[in-house]
């Protein structure tokens, strides 16, 4: 599995904020994400392993991102289906964190952490990365090396 910590020093070299892992990287990334999706699946978690990149339609769910760029590597996310809704939209648009737009950040934050929490006692290597002020990144960083079967 590649690390990927080892990309950011190729992206500060580069100076070039579209910077993207090589693609041998980005295959091995796909490959965990496809072992996380069906451990995540095992336990009852459906998920679907996305690109952090493409612009496509993020299905309401579970989300195992593969990035190619910073922040690189595979990560746990979650989208709730209230995000769809015209209420939701509208507290967005005016700007309104409290209420719903809190108790959605919250309820996804409590999912992600059940992902994570079940994907490290099957074995495997995760991390949170706290990436900016409450924001925190649900890294899997490699598939469990004797696997519970």
């Amino acid at each position: 599995m590649t690390d990927p910590f080892l990309f950011y020093r190729e992206l500060h070299l580069a100076d070039n904020p579209t910077y993207r892992a090589p693609q041998d990287a980005v295959d091995s990334w796909r490959e965990l994400a496809e072992q996380v999706r069906a451990e995540l699946a095992r336990m009852g978690f459906p998920v679907t392993v996305l690109s952090a990149e493409m612009p496509e339609s993020e299905p309401v769910g579970g989300h195992v991102l593969v990035h190619q760029m910073e922040p690189f590597g595979v990560a746990l996310d979650w989208s709730a289906p209230v995000e769809r809704s015209r209420s939701f939209t509208e507290k967005v648009l005016n700007q309104e964190p409290e209420g719903l737009i809190s108790y959605v950040s919250v309820a996804a934050e409590v999912i992600i952490r059940a992902m994570f929490g079940v994907l490290e006692e099957a074995g495997f290597r995760v991390l949170v990365d706290h990436q900016e002020r409450n924001s925190y990144l649900h890294r899997v960083l490699e598939a469990p090396k004797f696997p519970i079967t």
